[in-house]
């Protein structure tokens, strides 16, 4: 079956609503990491995070992007990308619709490449000065090339949970979690989490570390691992 990407819907989206330009908002995240040793150990570390998000009266759009490279003794030992888009619609104050497209590349997890895109529901929970809680719930068609035999194409349930807590003026924590289940073989799911804690230097500029673990219950293939963990230390920019 051929994989039909919804990102065309979420760049025609954002032409209309001449009206919220006017009032748009936009905001940027930006996270860098490197890390080199060497010595008795030569390694190298390397990963970024790009978050931009645009806020209306009725519309928003966001756009992620992450990557990290690492390696030791001038092997590789890591080597991940993904991007993704998602266009949220205000039914209510507080209920939306979204359309949401992604990518992921990751070399060591036994697949060559995944994309997915689909259409679901959201709803924001809290937002007040010190808590934000958003869930979201979608039905996503992924089309997935596996590094050893070939093509693999389902559909699947997602869940997710956007939770962000300002402890203080300079000081937040945000968690990240999603489960995803192949609605033919439940024995196929994924579950990610991205946690972090920045304290503000500035207006523009903080710190933070993260720690990121990506489970896959079912791998393509028995030499790949469960479960990846990534710990993290970033200069931050947001603007």
């Amino acid at each position: 079956m051929r994989y039909i990407s919804p990102l065309p819907i979420l760049i025609a989206a954002a032409a209309f609503s001449a009206e919220e330009a006017q009032t748009k908002r936009w905001s940027a995240h930006i996270e860098l990491s490197y890390v080199n040793t060497s010595g008795n150990t030569n390694t190298q570390t390397l990963s970024e995070k790009l978050e931009i998000k645009w806020e209306g009266e009725a519309n928003r759009f966001f756009l992620k992007n992450s990557a990290l490279y690492a390696t030791q003794e001038d092997k590789e030992t890591a080597n991940r990308i993904d991007v993704s888009g998602r266009w949220e619609r205000l039914i209510t104050e507080r209920f939306f619709g979204f359309l949401t497209t992604g990518y992921e590349r990751d070399k060591f997890s036994g697949y060559t490449y995944k994309w997915n895109g689909g259409p679901g529901v959201g709803y924001d929970l809290l937002k007040t000065e010190r808590h934000e809680l958003k869930t979201l719930l979608s039905v996503l068609y992924y089309y997935n090339r596996i590094e050893d035999d070939g093509i693999d194409n389902y559909t699947t349930f997602k869940a997710e949970v956007y939770y962000r807590w300002s402890i203080l003026e300079n000081l937040k924590l945000k968690e990240d979690i999603n489960y995803i289940a192949n609605l033919s073989d439940t024995k196929t799911y994924f579950v990610n989490s991205d946690a972090s804690l920045e304290v503000k230097v500035n207006e523009h500029i903080s710190l933070g570390v993260g720690y990121k673990v990506a489970y896959q219950n079912k791998p393509p293939s028995p030499d790949v691992k469960r479960t990846d963990t990534t710990f993290s230390t970033s200069l931050i920019v947001d603007f």
